[in-house]
């Protein structure tokens, strides 16, 4: 058996990847439908109380989604990423793939299978969020979910990047995970420097939401920037990997 196949095998079997689609699928249909029915469920449960609640439009729908599923999907991906590139947790099963194959060829499998399942579970999600909010509210602008979903999917290839980087440089899985999140946490904090903010990779997100709303594409630094820093982290992480002990 191949080790393209064993990834695969090992995404599905484990649970992980219906994780994903869970997770964004889920939000894909609450988001939506949060924003169509909130002022019912804000006047049921006011109290009495007004509270002013937005209109529901194609956008809200749309941003409920994605500010819904990132805040737990990010985390989702990055565990799952990290339980597949930091297999030196487990020294028996790092021990036996490092006499039998190279580094490359043990890393080119995970990364590429956990990329595409970040990115497709996105991809669907985005999917069945425009379905729902064209039935529920009015049709969002197809142009800008596409390219606002590539965006996003780009910047989850860029986050299973950093989580083999971090794989690369401690064994344990969840240590692995956390860190890839608090650093995506420490670039969101960064982007309040006004310089600097065009360039980060988590730029992209606040795409998804403009380019829906009818905004300009502006972020070719950042996607930029996300290739370049991606493609160095592979590396990178290769480059550890093949001199680390086990």
């Amino acid at each position: 058996m191949s080790l393209w196949r064993l990834e695969a095998l090992r995404l599905i079997r484990t649970y992980r990847l219906w994780i994903l689609l869970g997770i964004f699928g889920f939000f894909a249909v609450l988001g939506p439908a949060t924003a169509k029915y909130l002022p019912e469920i804000v006047e049921r449960l006011g109290g009495g109380v007004e509270i002013a609640v937005p209109e529901a439009t194609p956008e809200l729908g749309m941003a409920q989604y994605l500010g819904n599923a990132l805040q737990i999907g990010l985390l989702a991906v990055a565990f799952v990423a990290a339980s597949s590139l930091a297999f030196d947790s487990k020294p028996e099963m790092s021990a036996f793939l490092r006499t039998r194959t190279t580094i490359r060829k043990i890393l080119e499998p995970r990364y590429a299978v956990n990329m595409a399942a970040s990115a497709g579970s996105f991809a669907l999600g985005s999917a069945i969020a425009f379905a729902v909010t064209a039935a529920l509210i009015a049709m969002p602008r197809l142009g800008g979910t596409i390219v606002g979903s590539v965006l996003i999917v780009l910047y989850l290839c860029f986050t299973v990047a950093v989580t083999g980087l971090f794989a690369s440089l401690v064994r344990s899985v969840p240590a692995t995970a956390l860190l890839t999140v608090g650093v995506l946490i420490a670039l969101s904090i960064v982007g309040l420097v006004p310089a600097i903010r065009p360039w980060l990779p988590s730029e992209l997100v606040g795409a998804y939401d403009a380019l829906i709303a009818g905004g300009d594409f502006i972020y070719w630094r950042a996607v930029a920037s996300a290739l370049v820093l991606s493609a160095g982290a592979i590396l990178l992480s290769s480059y550890r990997m093949q001199r680390r002990e086990v």
